[in-house]
């Protein structure tokens, strides 16, 4: 009113944000052969969409050379993944464009975290990695150092097994932990994330190269965010 226009009180500040039931975040490296393949995935999230109650973020990386599709963009770029039923093209909206960083860097991992975190805030989170995955292999030294997660061919770079529990270290807590890979489910990765997660879901065999139906995965949890850890870890 008047007396706080001539007396100059301050504006109210914003209340705030109230936390979604869940945090949904899927670290996407298709800087390799599955680019066709994950950018599927996230046209299969944008089925579901994320709601008040549930943030479906991701983080996507491209290079050139294997799928022209969606404009043929290269980077690595953050998404609030938003509803849209055009499954050829994606639709979500752009939160960043972080240049050609290395997704076979473990410490990326852990900024995405940190800043999805922070950007939507949860009451329980999940953490996907999708890309090839090889876990771990007894044998020499060398060969065990290659195994592991997320290859991003235009560094050369990859995450061993050894790096991943360094990343979910420094992230924190997460309620689910779950790899869209192939032979990541084993007990000697198992060992270096066991104090990081709840719950980790990931397959002792190899995939197909579209992994997750993710809209049959997403769809009862944005139908029903109270689900708990084990049950969210159930519907992958």
């Amino acid at each position: 009113g008047i007396l706080d226009w001539l007396f100059g009180a301050k504006p109210k500040p914003e209340a705030p944000k109230v936390p979604a039931e869940w945090t949904i975040m899927l670290f996407s490296n298709a800087k390799n052969d599955l680019e066709r393949y994950l950018l599927s995935d996230i046209n299969e999230m944008e089925l579901v969409g994320s709601t008040a109650r549930l943030n479906l973020v991701a983080e996507v990386g491209r290079i050139e050379g294997y799928d022209a599709s969606d404009g043929d963009w290269t980077g690595v770029r953050r998404y609030l993944i938003t509803k849209d039923t055009d499954t050829a093209t994606m639709g979500s909206r752009m939160l960043q464009d972080l240049g050609m960083t290395d997704m076979g860097d473990y410490k990326n991992v852990v900024a995405f975290v940190k800043w999805a975190r922070q950007a939507y805030p949860a009451k329980k989170y999940m953490l996907i990695i999708s890309n090839h995955g090889s876990g771990w292999e007894k044998g020499m030294a060398k060969a065990r150092a290659s195994k592991g997660i997320s290859y991003d061919e235009q560094s050369g770079n990859n995450i061993n097994t050894p790096q991943l529990g360094l990343a979910l270290k420094e992230i924190g807590k997460l309620d689910v932990f779950s790899t869209d890979a192939c032979l990541m489910q084993m007990a000697e990765v198992d060992f270096e994330i066991q104090n990081y997660a709840d719950y980790i879901v990931g397959s002792e065999e190899t995939e197909p190269g579209d992994g997750y139906t993710y809209n049959t995965f997403l769809g009862p949890v944005a139908a029903r965010p109270t689900m708990t850890p084990m049950e969210v870890a159930k519907q992958t």
